[in-house]
């Protein structure tokens, strides 16, 4: 049996730690569990930060964090290991918070009635040989350039929901993703980039960018209506 050392990490919260052994059991104390639940809460936090920036007014961001925590500790009483909860957190945090998102009156208004008139739009200038420019879009969908910034922002998380119900049903390759993307303003590679390729929340793009976070998710939601209306005209 390998010998065991209590280290300190936390005053409050002791973590224990098993010396001769790869692995740490996932300890039954109510202490330790709390104080894995707190170590881990960045976790939450960051998924949160990759879903948006700017929320609508009919989500609380409170609410989510609060789901957000028990999807964490029900990964943790799952985990076989201390060891497994990075690999096995991040993911189950994410599909719960994408799972209630998804069954809100917000997302199915935001995805019926914005989100695909928005692409759409954006396919029908295409279609008719005119670039897709904002004055445009706010001539067929009637929004002022604000209200049009407002709609892009929205898309972001809408498409950060659910991605796959806005691509076709094809292989990458078939979409064309890649290409379409090399055609995207600089700005909008570079957050696509940062987003999709090194994974970091809309804060850290802004930092990288020196954006604002809001200007940072309208980028990306510039972007994703550009490869999901595009990538369905070939």
């Amino acid at each position: 049996m390998a010998e065991r050392r209590l280290v300190e990490e936390n005053a409050t919260a002791p973590a224990l730690f098993y010396i001769g052994t790869e692995t740490h059991q996932v300890p039954s104390d109510p202490r330790m569990i709390s104080w894995l639940i707190e170590k881990y809460a960045c976790v939450v936090e960051r998924r949160l930060g990759r879903l948006a920036a700017q929320w609508p007014e009919s989500i609380d961001p409170s609410w989510l964090e609060a789901h957000g925590l028990a999807a964490l500790r029900r990964a943790l009483m799952d985990a076989d290991t201390v060891n497994d909860l990075p690999t096995l957190a991040p993911g189950r945090v994410e599909a719960r918070l994408r799972q209630l998102l998804a069954g809100t009156s917000w997302y199915r208004e935001a995805m019926l009635e914005r989100a695909r008139p928005l692409c759409e739009a954006w396919r029908g200038a295409m279609m008719g040989g005119r670039e897709p420019t904002d004055a445009i879009l706010c001539s067929k969908l009637h929004l002022s350039p604000d209200e049009l910034a407002q709609r892009f922002i929205e898309f972001a998380t809408v498409f950060a929901v659910e991605p796959a119900v806005l691509f076709p049903c094809q292989s990458e390759e078939g979409w064309g993703v890649h290409e379409i993307m090399l055609q995207l303003p600089g700005d909008q590679q570079l957050a696509c980039s940062l987003y999709f390729d090194e994974e970091l929340t809309l804060s850290e793009i802004a930092v990288v960018m020196g954006q604002e976070q809001t200007r940072v998710q309208e980028l990306l939601g510039r972007a994703m209506v550009a490869l999901v209306s595009e990538s369905r005209l070939g």
